[in-house]
C-alpha cells in the first residue's frame, strides 16, 4: 500500500508552533534603550572627482583613485576601465568586490556560462583610506568596538536567567553589575 502526503507526515504538523511564535513576538516590547543605531554618515564635501571633476555623487559607493587615493565616482572609474581594456561583444566590465572589477565573459549554450577572463584590482587591499575610515565604523578593519557593558543594558531581575535545560544543577545565572 502506497502512503500519501510524502513519507507519511502531517502536512498540519507546526501549525501550533507557528502560532506560539506569533504570540511571543506581540508580547515582546522594544526598550530603545537596549537597541541602538550607529550614528550616520557624517554631512561633508569632498573634493571633486579626479577623473572627471564632478563632485562625488554617492560617497558609499566611491572606489578609491589608485594614484592619489581619493573618492572617484563608481560611473567614471567604469568608463576609465571601459576605455582602458579591450572589450568584446559578449564581454562586459563588472564590479567583483574588494575594490575590483572584472571582465566577465558570457559563453552561450557552454558551461560555465559566465567566467571572469582578467581580473582588475584598483584599490590597495590593505589601505585604510581616511574618507572610508568615517563611513564604515561598524564594519571597518581598524573600528575599535566600544559595547555598552551588559551591567548597564540590564537591571537585576532581567540579568536572572531562569533555567532552560541546559544548567540543570544551576537553577539561574546572575550577571553582576560591574563597577
Amino acid at each position: 500500500m502506497a502512503r500519501r502526503g510524502g513519507r507519511g507526515r502531517s502536512r498540519r504538523r507546526g501549525k501550533g508552533n507557528q502560532n506560539s511564535e506569533k504570540r511571543q513576538q506581540r508580547e515582546r516590547v522594544f526598550d530603545p534603550t537596549k537597541h541602538f543605531m550607529p550614528p550616520p554618515v557624517p554631512q561633508r564635501e569632498y573634493e571633486p572627482d579626479p577623473i572627471s571633476g564632478d563632485p562625488i555623487s554617492n560617497i558609499l559607493t566611491a572606489i578609491a583613485d589608485p594614484e592619489s587615493g581619493r573618492p572617484v565616482n563608481f560611473d567614471s572609474m567604469l568608463k576609465r576601465l571601459i576605455e582602458q581594456e579591450q572589450v568584446a561583444e559578449n564581454e562586459t566590465i563588472i564590479y567583483v568586490g574588494q575594490g575590483a572589477f572584472g571582465i566577465l565573459v558570457e559563453q552561450k549554450g557552454q558551461r560555465p556560462r559566465y567566467f571572469i577572463r582578467k581580473r582588475i584590482q584598483i584599490e590597495d587591499e590593505y589601505e585604510t583610506y581616511p574618507w572610508r575610515k568615517e563611513l564604515s565604523p561598524g564594519i571597518s578593519r581598524d573600528y575599535k568596538p566600544e559595547p555598552q557593558p551588559l551591567s548597564e543594558l540590564y537591571d537585576e531581575a532581567e540579568a536572572l536567567v531562569s533555567n532552560s535545560g541546559f544548567g540543570k544543577a544551576n537553577p539561574s545565572i546572575y550577571l553582576p553589575k560591574i563597577d
